[in-house]
């Protein structure tokens, strides 16, 4: 298995305002583009060519794509088509498969182990399998229902609780040794290339977990689950879960990821920075042309971007800051995420998951708490500011 299809597409809808500007597989996790890390785990994987399917702010990535593909190093393909859902984009870049392939998400976080995953597919010989996660909460994803035999029996798309409750009783009973509540479908499958031409002679199968796999279940196919264990994999889809993966990777759960840059006792720094003034409570990722006046506070746990400036007496804490933004004398951000150019001003509050857009303005001694601020609007303003 030597291709790869990576399915970059998706709007990031519950990421917005942070994804009104810019594409949910180029936010940035500690400064490094997801898409990045989910191509450098392919090549690793020992996969040599790479289609990337993009559609949102596609020329964003495409132009991405153009700048980093020397340094990847790999046969990547990025096809003029139009998908419609995650199936059909598999449908539309059929020309560019040649054999048994695999599928990944390009908005999550891992570090599976991708080889490993080709071979379990290849010894047992179905039309799929799913890599499957064990999460606390598997409310919020396609819950599996996995088999001793490793074999999947059913699919459930974000069910509610009783749902999954009754489905697991009726389950265990008829197969007390089967029923696994807690395994979620990671987006990531290794297909046979029969399942092309099912595609084909289905139009109307266009998402793989609502679709396609419920269909090959009712028709008879052999799709099977392969737990990733311990291996990492978080759904960056929410504020939260961005922010966790953020500080995931800055404590070394995410191996062989790390923040980029020179780093020491817990402090990456990229570049050229002037943060010597500054309180650094590690751990902190800091990016090139950093400005820490005097006074300020960094961390723990936070990442700003290149060119970030932080004023005096200024605080970001637990906070990812994109490129270019400004914190303005004696705020605080804490919590929170700020994209791209942003301006923060003196005193102002931004606290407890508030999110503000490119470009945008938080006045002076202002107060944003679990908050978002669109692109460019003024935070203060009525329109601006939207409860989450």
């Amino acid at each position: 298995m030597k291709t790869a299809v990576v399915l970059a597409g998706g709007k990031g809808t519950r990421l917005r305002p942070l994804t009104y500007t810019v594409p949910k597989p180029l936010v940035p996790v500690c400064n490094v583009p997801l898409l990045d890390m989910i191509l450098k785990l392919i090549f690793r994987s020992g996969f040599k060519r790479v289609i990337v399917v993009v559609k949102y702010l596609g020329d964003q990535i495409r132009k991405h794509l153009e700048e980093v593909n020397d340094e990847l190093g790999i046969d990547l393909i990025v096809p003029n088509v139009d998908p419609l859902d995650t199936a059909d984009a598999v449908r539309k870049c059929r020309n560019y498969i040649d054999g048994d392939f695999l599928v990944t998400m390009g908005d999550v976080l891992t570090n599976m182990d991708l080889d490993s995953f080709a071979k379990f597919h290849e010894r047992r010989g179905g039309i799929a399998s799913v890599a499957l996660k064990a999460v606390e909460n598997p409310l919020e994803y396609g819950v599996v229902l996995l088999g001793h035999d490793e074999r999947i029996e059913l699919f459930m798309e974000k069910p509610r609780s009783i749902e999954l409750y009754v489905v697991g009783l009726a389950y265990s009973k008829v197969r007390p040794r089967m029923f696994y509540a807690n395994l979620v479908n990671t987006g990531f499958y290794a297909l046979s290339y029969e399942i092309l031409d099912i595609l084909n002679d289905n139009p109307y199968l266009m998402d793989w977990g609502r679709h396609v796999f419920p269909y090959l279940l009712e028709n008879g196919y052999d799709v099977y689950g392969w737990n990733v264990g311990d291996a990492y994999w978080r759904d960056i889809g929410r504020l939260q879960s961005y922010l966790q993966a953020n500080f995931d990777l800055m404590e070394g759960l995410v191996p062989p990821f790390k923040p980029p840059g020179f780093h020491s006792r817990g402090v990456w720094v990229a570049g050229d920075a002037d943060i010597e003034r500054a309180t650094i409570l590690p751990p902190v990722v800091i990016g090139d042309g950093v400005v820490a006046e005097e006074g300020a506070v960094i961390g723990p746990y936070a990442v700003l971007g290149n060119g970030v400036l932080v004023a005096s007496n200024a605080q970001v804490i637990e906070s990812v800051v994109w490129d270019d933004s400004f914190v303005g004398p004696g705020a605080r951000v804490e919590e929170s995420v700020l994209a791209r150019s942003v301006v923060v001003g003196e005193g102002a509050r931004v606290l407890r998951h508030s999110a503000v857009g490119e470009g945008a303005q938080v006045p002076r001694r202002a107060e944003l708490n679990g908050e978002s601020v669109s692109p460019s609007r003024v935070a203060h303003t009525l329109k601006a500011v939207v409860k989450r």
